[in-house]
């Protein structure tokens, strides 16, 4: 009760709504996972909640609304990995997001995969490297940066084979010409290529994690493979502008996890593929180790947006 108090202080004369920013275009999976928490959220709040995607650069645009936003509690950014990968791929963001957000509450992680076109000819690891190695193969991803290219590139550096890089305006059409054959391979999240996977449209390779997904038991993991380097998963988190005060942190933090805990949400998120909530002291750590990961890495790899 007693950060209720501060936080309603805090935000006197100050409109009554909570917007999370989603920097990514409505309907993808950082969308629809907004819209799962945000009810709950506006409940534990007892405030209304309203999704404002803002599009565009990797989800840089959206990212520096909310770096610029006021202090106040009331305008949180919904993002994903790519809050990292973006600073390690564009130079000259207009802000730093370790300065400039702080983070409040981990929603969860999702696994990657790698997947290739029926017809490839291929159905392990091993078998695709040999095949990379002795033909040229492409892949798609959303763009340069993403979670999508970063996975793929990190594959073709770890077996010191080059992929050629075919970018798409999003991973559905990236899924659509995977199907037609069109192109080789991707990586994406588990629960977005289950569905061809499962129908025979796509092979699953690989996860890149150090344990199997529960949405798709049989495909061995990477580390299963013997390339325990491949290790890439898509956290969804909520952060808040430099500056927000530790007592409307708190009042997020606590309402996001209830949120989360509902069971009809939870149930939606399982669903999705979703595990490991973190509070923000796990996901700072987090945040923190995915920066001395991929800034080096990205650096080394020559991914640059510009």
């Amino acid at each position: 009760m007693l950060v209720l108090g501060l936080w309603s202080a805090a935000a006197h004369a100050a409109p009554e709504t909570v917007k999370i920013i989603v920097p990514f275009a409505a309907g993808g999976p950082a969308d629809l996972i907004a819209r799962v928490v945000a009810p709950g959220l506006g409940e534990a709040l007892g405030k209304s909640v309203v999704i404002d995607n803002r599009g565009g650069a990797g989800g840089t645009i959206g990212a520096n609304v909310v770096a610029k936003a006021p202090p106040d509690g009331l305008t949180l950014l919904l993002t994903t990995s790519s809050l990292v990968l973006s600073s390690g791929t564009t130079p000259s963001l207009p802000y730093d997001p370790r300065k400039d957000l702080t983070p409040v509450y981990l929603l969860g992680e999702v696994q990657s995969m790698l997947a290739v076109r029926a017809g490839l000819g291929v159905s392990t690891l091993a078998e695709l490297t040999a095949k990379a190695r002795e033909t040229k193969l492409n892949y798609g991803s959303t763009g340069v940066g993403g979670t999508m290219h970063v996975a793929a590139e990190l594959y073709a550096k770890t077996i010191k084979t080059p992929l050629v890089h075919v970018p798409y305006r999003g991973a559905g059409p990236a899924l659509l010409d995977l199907v037609a054959g069109t192109i080789d391979l991707v990586n994406a999240d588990v629960p977005v290529l289950r569905p061809y996977i499962l129908d025979g449209r796509v092979n699953g390779i690989a996860i890149f994690d150090t344990k199997r997904s529960p949405l798709l038991p049989n495909i061995p993991t990477a580390q299963e493979a013997g390339t325990p380097e491949l290790q890439l998963t898509n956290w969804y988190g909520v952060l808040v502008p430099k500056g927000t005060s530790p007592e409307i942190r708190q009042q997020l933090a606590a309402a996001l996890a209830k949120a989360v805990r509902q069971t009809d949400v939870a149930a939606r998120l399982a669903e999705a593929g979703f595990s490991n909530p973190q509070d923000s002291a796990a996901f700072q750590a987090r945040l923190n180790a995915d920066f001395d990961r991929w800034l080096p890495w990205l650096r080394d790899a020559n991914i640059r947006t510009e």
